[in-house]
């Protein structure tokens, strides 16, 4: 029986009051195997309503939103779309349908053009493909869709993950579905991004169409969910509507426990600790004259909004893109040209901001991604190198709970959050000086990222200077000891102690204080 938080005595539509459910979900189950993924979920889903599926990583929100999508097949249960039934192991069944999914894992091709992908499927048909045609009706989305900056001709994989995640949203909204799935469509996307996303899910809404919301940001759901479903180990625990929860409520029935969403304390900085990284005037193809200082047991927060260059200088600073600077030294020592070979030899750790693409190696097992920042320099891998550092391996699964049968499971089999805690995890107790972190956070549940939160104090406790980008404000705001903002490739302001606060980081964004 699942639970509903909010008063028991709200007054409820009859059965006559409300509309046909547009999705009924019934009975879902998945099994893998021994594994079960969902079992018996059971949901509907109103006509222009905004229904959110929330809980924990590997709580089954992917795997139900991949049914209803047609990419997966229940083992149980059945699906039904505007009073038809849909057969699952089909997408392009689905969307016959009218069901289209955007997924937090973008289902695209990175070599193709942005034109080509908002082709999909028609380009892998010699018979129905124009690129003429393709071109055309890519400017047409993208104008009507309110994105004139992304250019259709680019390929996509040289777009920003921000970008990509847009053209990933704008290929599954064209479709004109009944139902839009929308799984972590935010997490990559900054606050202007998020609202964008939100004026289009309020147009698709108006029509009588409906939207299936995953997402971890549970802020969100107070802005655009309707009603939720709320899921844990697989199964659905509770119900809410809008105006009948709060997040510390919702967060106590995804956990299954009485939790809180908090943050622990910002590290205290000892007043002797050493300068662990020193750069002043860097410079790159996007960045211009940025100078930082980073302290052993300090975490400096990189604010900014999309596209102002927080991802060209933590690369820069990982050695990761080209870049030259006028003094550049860590933990004393100074740095030239830099490369990220050289960059873990001088005790630099990072975690990017695509795990997919630039953390993992999803086809290697998770003891093998663990150690891959050593791989080429010790020149071993295999059965040989998870005997020598089972005990290591063994501590980092624990210290950060996650979830895995075992250092030989593929790391491409486990959820995202916990592929997201392996990319961080490989750099704990590893004789660090400075970690880079591109927004760590970002697609986990609260019980993940409080995880991730002690772990990285923790590292900052041990002498660790950290730099970490983060796309939640609050993040910045609770946990750092200074935060640089950056505007047009430079740091326009620098935030301490009590001056870092939600306004003066967002003004400092939007280029306020360049202008004051």
């Amino acid at each position: 029986m699942t639970q509903q938080i909010g008063p028991v005595d709200v007054a409820q539509p009859t059965s006559t009051d409300r509309p046909a459910p547009l999705l009924v979900a019934q009975d879902l189950s998945k099994q893998y195997g021994a594994v079960t993924a969902v079992a018996n979920v059971t949901f509907t889903c109103q006509p222009g309503e905004v229904h959110a599926l929330v809980g924990e990583n590997g709580a089954g929100k992917s795997t139900v939103s991949k049914i209803l999508s047609g990419a997966v097949v229940p083992t149980n249960g059945t699906v039904t779309i505007d009073g038809q039934h849909l057969e699952g192991g089909s997408i392009a069944r689905a969307r016959a349908v009218g069901i289209a999914c955007a997924y937090q894992e973008i289902a695209l091709v990175p070599e193709w053009t942005v034109a080509e992908n908002l082709a999909l499927p028609e380009v892998g048909s010699a018979r129905l493909f124009s690129p003429g045609r393709a071109l055309q009706r890519a400017r047409e989305i993208l104008e009507q869709l309110h994105l004139p900056h992304i250019d259709p001709h680019a390929r996509l994989g040289t777009l920003l993950l921000a970008d990509r995640q847009l053209v990933e949203i704008a290929r599954a909204i064209a479709a004109r579905p009944k139902l839009l799935i929308l799984d972590e469509a935010s997490s990559a996307l900054t606050p202007p991004g998020v609202e964008w996303l939100f004026d289009r899910i309020r147009d698709i809404t108006a029509t009588g169409s409906a939207v299936i919301y995953v997402t971890h940001r549970l802020q969100e759901l107070q802005v655009i969910a309707d009603r939720g479903t709320v899921l844990r180990d697989g199964a659905a625990v509770g119900t809410f509507a809008r105006g009948e929860w709060t997040e510390d409520s919702l967060i106590t029935m995804m956990a299954g426990r009485e939790t809180q969403k908090q943050f622990p304390p910002a590290p205290t900085v000892p007043d002797d600790a050493p300068v662990v990284l020193d750069v002043r005037g860097l410079q790159s193809n996007r960045l211009s004259d940025v100078s930082l200082t980073v302290h052993g047991g300090e975490i400096l927060g990189i604010g900014g909004l999309q596209g102002q260059g927080q991802t060209e200088l933590l690369r820069a600073l990982f050695g990761a893109v080209p870049a030259t600077a006028e003094h550049w030294e860590v933990a004393g020592t100074a740095v030239g040209k830099l490369n990220p070979r050289r960059a873990v030899k001088a005790g630099l750790g990072y975690v990017p901001e695509d795990r997919k693409t630039e953390g993992l190696a999803l086809e290697l097992g998770v003891g093998e991604n663990l150690f891959a920042p050593w791989l080429s320099l010790t020149g071993s891998g295999g059965a040989p190198l998870l005997r020598r550092q089972q005990g290591w391996i063994d501590g980092v699964l624990r210290a950060l709970s996650v979830r895995t049968r075992g250092p030989l499971e593929a790391a491409g089999a486990l959820s995202g959050g916990n592929q997201q805690k392996l990319v961080f995890g490989r750099w704990i107790d590893r004789d660090r000086r400075v970690l880079i972190l591109h927004d760590p956070t970002r697609g986990i549940d609260v019980r993940a990222k409080q995880e991730l939160y002690r772990a990285m104090i923790a590292l900052a406790e041990s002498g660790v200077g950290i730099v970490w980008f983060s796309s939640e404000v609050e993040e910045l705001v609770h946990l750092c000891n200074r935060v640089a903002v950056l505007y047009r490739g430079g740091v326009v302001q620098e935030l301490a102690g009590s001056e870092i606060t939600a306004d003066a980081v967002v003004g400092a964004a939007v280029g306020m204080a360049a202008h004051s």
